[in-house]
């Protein structure tokens, strides 16, 4: 068993390569990402780099599984704080764009780099899965409450949610100057829009729900 100030070294080195291996992503693209051009960023040789890593492919592993596992315990807290299940979309939509605000590089490595994602995760995105079913779960939950017009496609509107909450957060995070109200605004409206559409008419006499 090592001991405590070698398993911290590995450590510091582990996150050493992944903060510049996430900055060449993010700087080059996904295909600039090589062990010899991480070695040389993370000041290691590339001999040293493969004891920590196997290939290029696990530190994109480790980087994107890191990322979706940061986003899934924001959603999952979120998903948490409100049962009432309308209340609990716009926790989820509020959770949603403030973690690409307070991490909007991991976001854009993990959502908007082209071929990073595939690499990344492998098909294997467990965390990720996790995350959008947690979007559906509250629409599944309106459905068995009867709050849904009959005939609704919930993966859909799962689906439609998402793109709604990634549309907005890919948009201030890339057109920010040309899209100034808070991002917590424009999904306001958004999903005022989406569930008037698919929200049945409740009974007279019924609350209606907080927004």
């Amino acid at each position: 068993m090592p001991s405590p100030p070698r398993a911290r070294r590995k450590e510091d080195a582990r996150a050493r390569i992944l903060a510049e291996a996430r900055h060449i992503v993010l700087e080059q693209g996904f295909e600039a990402l090589t062990m010899r051009r991480i070695a040389e960023a993370a000041g290691y040789s590339a001999a040293a780099l493969y004891l920590h890593f196997e290939n290029r492919e696990a530190i994109a592993r480790e980087l994107g599984e890191s990322g979706m596992h940061s986003l899934l315990k924001a959603l999952t807290e979120a998903a948490a704080s409100a049962d009432e299940p309308v209340k609990r979309l716009r926790a989820l939509a509020l959770a949603y764009v403030g973690f690409a605000r307070i991490e909007p590089e991991t976001y854009r490595l993990i959502f908007m780099e082209p071929s990073f994602a595939a690499s990344a995760l492998g098909g294997k995105d467990e965390a990720g899965a996790a995350a959008f079913q947690l979007l559906a779960g509250a629409f599944e939950a309106l459905d068995r409450a009867g709050r849904l017009r009959p005939g609704q496609d919930l993966g859909g509107l799962a689906l439609t949610f998402w793109i709604l909450l990634h549309g907005t957060v890919s948009l201030k995070l890339t057109c920010s100057a040309f899209l100034s109200p808070p991002e917590e605004d424009l999904l306001a409206a958004a999903l005022d829009s989406l569930l008037n559409g698919v929200l049945a008419p409740e009974p007279m006499g019924s609350k209606q729900p907080e927004r």
